[in-house]
């Protein structure tokens, strides 16, 4: 049998002659309400689900009806990303492709939509519309993209995903876009859609790239959003704002929640590059071990860690604000992370997997912060950084590596193991000034683990034992501090480099948080 081949049958307004992508035949023909195109192969709607002029599932085969005529980059990208089944196929370049031609056309306002109806459905223009409008209303998937500019102006994006089809809208509110801020929304396209193509992954990732860096020259702020089905027809929702002061995310998904709050104080805080790096690399080892230690989700611990160390990414070419006084004496920030100020957050939903014993709970809750208070001016300066987590996560373990546990009310399933973790771990440190001499610098660690483990055989208690371990150091830096002071003044005035950063790097365990008690240092 010879296969159809593809063609486009538009029925709109008179568009002069253009040169159409091969395999493509473009047809002018009578105005109607809306362009319909067909691509390849008619599927039958009932596959689909959409509803006919009537209201009703269709029974015969689909045709697409467009908004809008066209043979540009974004009208064919929906045109070949209309006929995929997944969202991620569907989704695939077409954020980049709305955002490129919302540039490319000066900012004017971009709609287009592919609605699937029964090829036999009558082409009533007034419902044709309240349809397409069901497409963005009642999307099953959809991403929105908000970008504030300099100018004060607001970029607004819409990519909505249905059975019933397909839509994007881009627009530009409270002004027009200058010649810069085109050109700088262009080339986040590429961006914008990495990001979506990892939400829209199952598992979904995080690849924030260029959004997190921002330049404040043009752009002073952003939110993404998306709400997403995924194959088991569970939800997925995930939210990123940030401007010149604070970053926020919050995830969720079957497997769990994400939530992280920065607050960057303007990046009066944030330090060098490599301060900043040794301490997110610690925040980093701390999760995985939190993770190893309470059981918890792999998975969506690597979107912990994905979110954290993107969030904490900063264009240290940009231009920062001026330091106020009490932050120009490169003393004062010794002892700190160099990392904006946050909260953050990972947990799963409880399970009760063990129907003999339903106050069983399998969870898991990891919730870490900083935080960092100053009092006084310049000449009497005093800073405290405080970094805080706690664990507390539950599991049951077969008492046979190599068998699957399959609990249930017969008592030859319960042979297994409980385990209730309950951790927390703290760091502290102190710095002080009095006319501008350095009289105070202290650290503080504590750290304190605790696990309770049940043994069960044939559903009876076999052993029940809880081991605890805690540690708290305090030092006194500051004459440690001073040392290195004097030497880095004296190398500096016989013109040698300056190895300070270098060697306080190496000192950083002793003041950053540490939640194994065993490896905080005498």
């Amino acid at each position: 049998m010879n296969q159809i081949p593809p063609i486009i049958r538009m029925t709109q307004a008179y568009m002069p002659a253009a040169k159409a992508p091969p395999g493509i035949a473009v047809k002018a023909a009578e105005p109607t309400a809306s362009s319909e195109v067909s691509l390849g192969q008619p599927q039958p709607s009932a596959d689909i689900g959409v509803y006919n002029a009537k209201g009703t599932l269709g029974n015969g085969q689909v045709r697409h009806v467009w908004e809008h005529n066209g043979i540009d980059k974004l009208s064919l990208t929906m045109y070949s990303a209309i006929q995929a089944s997944s969202t991620a196929s569907r989704f695939q370049g077409l954020g980049a492709a709305l955002l490129e031609q919302l540039a490319a056309n000066g900012g004017q306002r971009i709609a287009q939509s592919g609605l699937a109806v029964d090829r036999g459905a009558a082409a009533e223009p007034m419902l044709l519309g309240l349809q397409q409008a069901r497409l963005r209303e009642f999307a099953t998937d959809r991403v929105t993209f908000t970008l504030n500019t300099a100018s004060g102006a607001t970029v607004s994006l819409g990519l909505f995903n249905s059975e019933r089809g397909l839509a994007v809208d881009a627009e530009v509110l409270g002004g027009d876009l200058t010649a810069s801020e085109l050109k700088g929304l262009a080339m986040m396209a590429d961006s914008f859609q990495t990001a979506v193509n990892g939400l829209v992954q199952e598992p979904p990732s995080l690849k924030l790239g260029a959004l997190v860096k921002l330049d404040p020259t043009l752009f002073t702020g952003l939110q993404l959003e998306a709400q997403l089905q995924t194959a088991d027809g569970a939800r997925q929702t995930f939210a990123l704002q940030m401007d010149e002061h604070t970053r926020s995310l919050e995830l969720q998904a079957p497997s769990g929640n994400v939530k992280m709050n920065f607050d960057t104080q303007g990046g009066t805080l944030l330090g060098s590059e490599a301060q900043r790096q040794a301490a997110v690399s610690n925040y980093l080892t701390q999760f995985d071990a939190a993770q190893q230690r309470g059981n918890g989700d792999e998975q969506l611990m690597t979107l912990f860690k994905d979110a954290f160390r993107q969030l904490n990414s900063v264009d240290d070419a940009a231009l920062r604000p001026a330091a106020d006084d009490i932050w120009s004496n490169t003393s004062s920030r010794l002892l700190l992370s160099g990392m904006a100020d946050f909260t953050a957050s990972l947990s799963t939903p409880g399970k009760r997997t063990n129907p003999m014993r339903p106050d069983e709970i399998d969870s898991f809750t990891y919730n870490v912060s900083q935080t960092t208070a100053r009092k006084g001016g310049a000449a009497n300066l005093s800073l405290q950084q405080d970094q805080q987590s706690t664990l507390k996560a539950s599991w049951h373990e077969s008492l046979n590596p190599w068998v699957e546990l399959q609990l249930s009310l017969d008592s030859e399933s319960q042979d297994y193991r409980y385990h209730e973790v309950d951790d927390q771990a703290s760091s502290s440190t102190r710095i002080g000034f009095v006319n501008n001499v350095l009289v105070e610098a202290t650290a503080m660690q504590q750290a304190s683990q605790q696990e309770r483990v049940r043994t069960y055989q044939k559903a009876e208690l076999q052993s029940d034992v809880t081991t605890s371990a805690s540690t708290e150091q305090s030092r006194d830096l500051l004459g440690l501090l001073e040392k290195l002071l004097v030497n880095d003044r004296q190398a500096r005035r016989l013109g040698l480099a300056s190895s300070l950063e270098q060697q306080i790097q190496s000192l950083r365990g002793l003041w950053l948080l540490q939640s194994n008690p065993a490896l905080i240092r005498d």
